[in-house]
This record gives structure tokens, C-alpha cells and sequence, in this order.
């Protein structure tokens, strides 16, 4: 029963914050779409807040209809790691960013396009079994898992390198650092979980690479 409360919490939470994120994001691109005339490269800027709305509204139907947990993380420490991973970027809004040329600040937010779009393919491959805490749902190892045991959180890295770039500064370097290694940190215990979860995972875990594909790499050549 515990765990179900927590579960619904954890949902109804979540739901909650990325419904006001949608609605921020909704009133930044009308924003950008209004001051298109005076501002350079907007039609790119444009489609980098458009993907990132639509993966905010997958992340929201997938929360909704997420499967029941087999497992979680345990203690507090966990939990943290996982809300700060998700939203310490967010930080950037309120610190000072720097000032960068157009062309830098145009290829970053080309990053951010590139990595919200393989975010989204990502997540529609993880499906019902996305979850913002370290928990077991269903275990899936086809598609981009098949590359990688974590291709969500490498496309999210070219994202929240993206926004490093375009952003430079020592708010948004330290900022983004953070957030790295809580990304780690996150993957980690995500990794304790399913090899509880689920025995198949010890053989998943010794065919197919963390983070980097290696073996793919190594393989075409």
C-alpha cells in the first residue's frame, strides 16, 4: 500500500511540474515567434523550443500511463539525485549567462535540437516504462537500448551540451557539470535496480556498453 501511495505522489508530482514547465515553454515560443523580426536565427531557436515542449508532453503521457512499479530505489539519496537531475539546468534561468557569437550560440542550439529529437526517440522506445526515479518497470533492450543501456540520458548529454555551448559561462559550465554527474550518479542506481528486478539484466548488462557504444564503434570499422 506504501509503495503505491508513493507511487501516485511521485506521478501526480511530476505531472504537476512538466504541465507548468508546458505552459512556461508555450509562452516562450510565442515570445520568440512575435520578436522573430529582430531576433537572428529564431526559425532555429523556434523548432529547438517546439521539440522541447513536445517531449515534455510525451514525458507527461508516459508518466500517466507508466507501468506499475516491480521495484525502486531505496532511501531518500536516490530520490534527490533524480529530481535534481532533472530540473538543476532549470537553474540557468535565474543565473547570469554569458555572451556568445551568433554562430556558436546558433551550432549550440542546433545540439538542442538534435539531442531533444533522439530524447523523444528514445522515449517512445522506453514507453510506459519511463520513470523520472530510479525504478523497474518493464526492461528494454531493443532499439537504441540495444546501442547503449542508457541512449536516453546520451541524447539528453548532447542536449544539456547544447545549451552549455549557447549559454557560456561559468554559471552555465558549473550548472552543467552537475548535472553530468547527477546524470551519472542517476544511472547508476537505475542499473542497482533493474539487476534486482530483473536476472536477465546481468547478460544485457555484459553484451551492450553503459554509456559510449564501443563495441558499435569498433564493430564498423
Amino acid at each position: 500500500m506504501t509503495s503505491r501511495i508513493e507511487d501516485f505522489a511521485g506521478r501526480a508530482a511530476i505531472l504537476a511540474i512538466f504541465s507548468a514547465l508546458m505552459v512556461l515553454e508555450t509562452g516562450t515560443i510565442g515570445g520568440i515567434f512575435n520578436a522573430r523580426e529582430s531576433l537572428e536565427g529564431w526559425s532555429l531557436i523556434l523548432i529547438s523550443r517546439i521539440a522541447a515542449l513536445i517531449f515534455m508532453a510525451m514525458s507527461l503521457f508516459f508518466t500517466l500511463v507508466r507501468l506499475p512499479a516491480k521495484a525502486s530505489a531505496p532511501g531518500l539519496a536516490p530520490r534527490i539525485v533524480s529530481i535534481a537531475g532533472t530540473f538543476v539546468m532549470s537553474l540557468l534561468i535565474v543565473l547570469p549567462v554569458g555572451t556568445v557569437p551568433t554562430e556558436v550560440r546558433l551550432f549550440g542550439t542546433a545540439m538542442i535540437v538534435v539531442g531533444t529529437i533522439l530524447s523523444a526517440y528514445c522515449l517512445l522506445w522506453l514507453g510506459r516504462s519511463f520513470s523520472v526515479m530510479a525504478t523497474a518497470r518493464k526492461l528494454v533492450i531493443a532499439g537504441p537500448y540495444s546501442i547503449v543501456r542508457h541512449p536516453l540520458y546520451v541524447a539528453e548529454a548532447i542536449t544539456m551540451s547544447g545549451v552549455i555551448i549557447a549559454n557560456w559561462s561559468i554559471s552555465s559550465v558549473a550548472v552543467g557539470a552537475c548535472w553530468f554527474m547527477l546524470q551519472f550518479r542517476r544511472a547508476v542506481n537505475e542499473e542497482r535496480v533493474l539487476r534486482a528486478a530483473f536476472p536477465e539484466y546481468q547478460e544485457y548488462e555484459r553484451r551492450v556498453p553503459m554509456l559510449l557504444p564501443f563495441r558499435v564503434v569498433k564493430a564498423a570499422r
